[in-house]
C-alpha cells in the first residue's frame, strides 16, 4: 500500500503569535519533521493558505468581528481574522518545518470570493487536483497532519475518504482551534463516522 503524507497549513499565522494562532501549534513540529524523514511516504504534499487582501472570508472585509457567524456561497461558517495574506511573512511556512521535504505545495484560498479548507476541494466544490496527483502515483493511503484539526485537517480528511483513499489523521501531529473537550470529541466522532481513522 503506497502512502502519501499531507501536511496542512504549517504557516506562521497559525502558530503562537500569528494572527490566527492555533493553541500549542508549535508542539507538533518535531513530530511532523520525523514523519517526513521516516521514508514511509511515496509523496509529501503541503498545503498553503494563500489569501488575497480583502478576502471575503476575512471579518475585516465585512467590518465585523473575527469569528462572527457567516454562511454564504463558499464562505463560512465563521469569518476569520486576516491571515496568510499572499507574499506576507504570515503566509510563509514555519521556519522549524523542513519544507525542503515537500514534493508538492498546493495553494488554496486564493480566490477572494471562495474560502478553501480542504486540500482536495475549495469550499464551492472546485477541484484542486490533489486526488488526480495521488492517483497518478498509485497512492491509496493518505495520512494527514497539520493545522488546524477542526477545520482544514478535518475537511481534508473527509474529502480524502470521499475521493476513495484509506485515510488516517495523525493525532500527535495536529492541534485544534476548539479547546472544549466535548466539542472536539464531537468533531472527531463525525470524522470517524465518515470513515477516517486515527493514530498517535
Amino acid at each position: 500500500m503506497d502512502r502519501a503524507l499531507l501536511v496542512i497549513d504549517l504557516q506562521n499565522d497559525f502558530y503562537p503569535n500569528g494572527s490566527l494562532a492555533v493553541p500549542n501549534g508549535d508542539e507538533i513540529n518535531n513530530t511532523i519533521n520525523k514523519l517526513m524523514k521516516s521514508g514511509r511516504y511515496k509523496a509529501i504534499v503541503a498545503t498553503q493558505d494563500w489569501h488575497p487582501k480583502n478576502d471575503k472570508s476575512f471579518a475585516s472585509t465585512h467590518n465585523r468581528k473575527p469569528f462572527s457567524e457567516y454562511n454564504q456561497g463558499g464562505i463560512g461558517p465563521v469569518l476569520w481574522p486576516d491571515h496568510c495574506v499572499q507574499n506576507t511573512k504570515g503566509a510563509e511556512f514555519h521556519p522549524d518545518i523542513e519544507s525542503e521535504k515537500f514534493n508538492l505545495i498546493i495553494r488554496k484560498g486564493y480566490h477572494y470570493k471562495v474560502d478553501s479548507y480542504s486540500a482536495f476541494y475549495e469550499n464551492d466544490g472546485s477541484n484542486l487536483g490533489l486526488a488526480g496527483y495521488l492517483q497518478e502515483l498509485n497512492i491509496d493511503k493518505v495520512c494527514i497532519a497539520g493545522l488546524a484539526l477542526d477545520y482544514c485537517v478535518k475537511y481534508t480528511a473527509l474529502d480524502s475518504v470521499k475521493s476513495g483513499f484509506d485515510t488516517t489523521v495523525v493525532i500527535s501531529a495536529t492541534k485544534a482551534i476548539e479547546q472544549d473537550p466535548k466539542k472536539l470529541q464531537k468533531i472527531l466522532d463525525e470524522m470517524k463516522n465518515k470513515g477516517v481513522t486515527f493514530k498517535e
